[in-house]
């Protein structure tokens, strides 16, 4: 195995391989009227300060950092993982989607245009 660096990783730190597991633990920080809202961390820094989808958006910031292979999600109340994802980047495809229509089902992950926001934000 041979050490690599990325951004987001300090100078000359090893970041794992992509065969190793990585570990992220979820926090639950609040309720609002849309649901519960997680927080995420890994190797004990935040990587994520809210959301509501905290295993498929960890997944994304993951593979950005340039993570793969297996992950597994903690909580501070089990002693087990509460989810083994087999593989960080073919989960970094999917989000959870709901409605009045469906119950939660697993659905093609499709970012928001950042050019929407962009728009919002010039007028």
């Amino acid at each position: 195995m041979h050490n690599k660096t990325s951004p987001g990783w300090e100078d000359g730190e090893a970041m794992p391989s992509a065969t190793s597991t990585t570990k992220i633990v979820i926090k639950p920080v609040n309720l609002d009227k849309r649901g519960q809202n997680y927080s995420v961390s890994f190797d004990g820094k935040t990587i994520i300060a809210k959301t509501r989808n905290p295993t498929a958006d960890a997944c994304r910031r993951l593979v950005a950092l340039g993570l793969l292979g297996r992950l597994e999600v903690w909580d501070d109340e089990r002693r087990f993982p509460r989810l083994i994802i087999p593989d960080i980047s073919k989960a970094a495809k999917l989000t959870v989607a709901e409605s009045a229509a469906h119950g939660p089902h697993i659905v093609p992950y499709q970012p928001f245009p950042s050019s929407a926001f962009a728009t919002e934000a010039a007028i």
